[in-house]
């Protein structure tokens, strides 16, 4: 049948937390609708205060006593014991600390000394961009050879064969069109390959379902700033399975990652287990920012969240079907919602400006070169009655061409 508003308000009246989940993140401008969840996640109504407190009651008044008499020292564990059960790992097996890039670094070298003799990383040709930078840089200084594949679910055997694969680095959602690699089957055709596997949970960690450990993945990063709200540049996360943490020193030996800490020892002793990781001191401010997200995933099942993200995103889907057709927009996400992660990609030759003519009419979307525009909805924060007002929008916009005016000529965003 097709959808009205009427039909997206009643699933919306379904029952369930999501009323309540929802009132713990703060709404932006009036009338406008966020679908850039896959860019940047919404704010936790409590960041302020908790920012507030700890200006006032840490960097104030305690100075350095907050190392001590504050958590800011067990803010990275703390931090990734909260969001493991949304990525389908154990508590301490979890750190959050540094970028996605810092972190797929660490963990690139990690892959590459626990596989020795081996040196080849096989990535994805079209992977985000950073992963591949990160990969070339280890490459330019002599530690690796790089190998690439136009298509992981078909290319990875070939890929594998010679037998010299330290380590296959994929991105479990591409980050244009959305689709979802299977995580299960391409870890174990790694592993019969003699290599491991890295993955970039980015566009998927809470947003869809992730079964870390049930995949027997190795090694994982993902981006705190998206659908996990840690805020604009929030520290990542680093997962490392139990059977690869002692496998060879850290990439980055630093002091927060040694056996102990304040012993302030002349030679580096790595940490047991994924402390080993921790490379600086926290980044106490940002870190206290994702606490306010760390305590509302806490209160999350993750397949709960998944069922939501699928009806969101197969309701998105059918809009688009049901509304926009005829006007050159074709979906570039799979229909499947197993296959696809947690944005919503069209492909459209005018995708940047669309965008731009979108934001002016109060819909926040992002276009990435060279024709996708890209819908993130969040399992949370975004209602079936929200996506029926954007796709009418859309809808408008569409018809009436005012995304070709010149002002909508500017750069993908």
């Amino acid at each position: 049948m097709p959808l009205d508003a009427a039909a997206c308000d009643r699933l919306d009246e379904a029952p369930g937390p999501w009323a309540a989940w929802r009132s713990r993140l703060a709404g932006g401008e009036p009338g406008t609708l966020y679908l850039d969840a896959n860019s940047i996640g919404p704010m936790p109504v409590d960041v302020p205060q908790r920012l507030q407190a700890l200006l006032d009651g840490g960097w104030r008044k305690a100075r350095r006593r907050g190392w001590t008499a504050l958590n800011w020292l067990d803010q990275p564990r703390a931090l990734g014991a909260a969001l493991a059960p949304l990525i389908g790992a154990a508590p301490d097996d979890v750190r959050v600390a540094d970028s996605t890039s810092v972190n797929q670094y660490k963990l690139l070298r990690h892959a590459l000394a626990a596989a020795a003799p081996r040196r080849v990383i096989v990535l994805e040709r079209e992977v985000f961009p950073s992963n591949r930078y990160v990969a070339e840089g280890l490459a330019q200084a002599g530690l690796a050879d790089l190998r690439f594949v136009n298509d992981a679910a078909s290319g990875l055997a070939e890929a594998l064969a010679p037998g010299d694969v330290a380590v296959v680095a994929l991105s479990h959602v591409d980050y244009r069109s959305s689709t979802r690699l299977d995580m299960a089957a391409l870890t174990a055709q790694a592993h019969a390959g003699g290599a491991l596997a890295l993955w970039d949970l980015s566009h998927s960690a809470g947003a869809v379902a992730v079964h870390l450990r049930h995949c027997e993945a190795d090694l994982a990063v993902g981006c705190g700033y998206k659908y996990l709200c840690g805020g604009p540049g929030a520290p990542a996360f680093l997962y490392v399975h139990p059977r690869l943490q002692q496998a060879a020193w850290p990439a980055i030996a630093g002091w927060m990652g040694h056996a102990d800490t304040f012993a302030f020892a002349a030679g580096y002793r790595p940490a047991p287990g994924p402390d080993r990781w921790l490379a600086g001191t926290p980044a106490v401010l940002a870190n206290t920012a994702f606490e306010a997200a760390a305590a509302i995933w806490q209160d999350v099942d993750p397949a709960m969240l998944d069922a939501r993200h699928r009806s969101l995103t197969d309701t998105l889907v059918q809009l688009l079907d049901e509304q926009c057709g005829g006007f050159g927009l074709a979906l570039a996400s799979p229909r499947e919602h197993a296959r696809r992660g947690g944005h919503v990609a069209l492909r459209f030759e005018g995708a940047a400006p669309l965008a731009q003519a979108l934001a002016e009419q109060g819909v926040v979307v992002s276009a990435r070169r060279p024709d996708a525009l890209r819908l993130g909805v969040h399992p949370l924060a975004t209602t079936h009655a929200d996506l029926w007002l954007a796709v009418q929008r859309l809808q408008r916009v569409l018809k009436d061409g005012t995304w070709q005016a010149p002002r909508f000529a500017g750069p993908a965003i």
